[in-house]
């Protein structure tokens, strides 16, 4: 049987020209046990639009993915339940390489919190994204604490307060636009689960249901405004 619990996980990037493609985990290991995990990945054409531009489904599976191994390395069976709020801020683009690190800090009773994720292009730090997302783990046994793994656990509790405030304020606010028909701008896609687009579980991966959604929205917002999209 499945417990939820919730778990903080910090997402950081890095981006910068390479000449091929490179996929790289780092386990950091300390005495209370592995609980970083870091993936890098090289932006190929076959990654990105017809614009060059990341796509934003590739990097939720990405995403997905580290999250999923940072649970694993901290002793705990993960997957994913959501992704609740996902904000991109700066473009990635061919060529540019994307450094992931997650880490988990604390468990609720529900879910994992916070992924950030940076890109650093030329010596500059950029953050490209900022999401909140929803795990379910199977309990394990426990670890000692280290000061500065208990500062991030005070810390992700007052995150988790101030998210549910949001998203209350959200629930509670008016359309500041005009309710419009959505007849010709309907979409529907039917994938077929193949092995590849499942988990160690069995299931279906998280990250590539996000990845589906997230192709057939920008098809239909396309259909709406008659022009590129991003997603933000």
């Amino acid at each position: 049987m499945y417990d939820n619990r919730r778990c903080k996980l910090n997402f950081f990037g890095a981006s910068e020209l390479l000449n091929s493609a490179i996929l790289q985990y780092i386990t950091s290991v300390t005495p209370s046990g592995p609980v970083e995990v870091q993936m890098c990945q090289s932006i190929l054409p076959c990654h990105a639009n017809h614009q060059g531009e990341l796509g934003a489904g590739q990097l939720l599976k990405w995403m997905d993915t580290t999250a999923c191994l940072a649970g694993e390395h901290a002793g705990m069976a993960c997957v994913t339940a959501s992704m609740d709020d996902i904000q991109f801020e700066e473009t990635v683009r061919v060529g540019q390489v994307i450094n992931i690190k997650a880490r988990v800090n604390r468990a609720f009773n529900t879910s994992m919190e916070v992924i950030q994720v940076q890109e650093v292009l030329s010596g500059v730090t950029k953050r490209v994204c900022v999401a909140f997302s929803t795990f379910v783990a199977k309990p394990t046994g426990t670890h000692k604490v280290r000061k500065q793994e208990m500062l991030e656990y005070s810390l992700a509790s007052e995150r988790r307060r101030l998210r549910f405030v949001d998203i209350s304020g959200l629930c509670s606010r008016k359309p500041v636009v005009p309710v419009v028909s959505t007849e010709l701008m309907r979409v529907e896609s039917i994938e077929l689960g193949l092995p590849p687009h499942a988990n160690h579980h069995g299931n279906t991966f998280g990250g590539q249901i996000m990845a589906c959604m997230e192709n057939v929205a920008t098809v239909a917002a396309r259909y709406q405004i008659q022009e590129h999209v991003y997603s933000c």
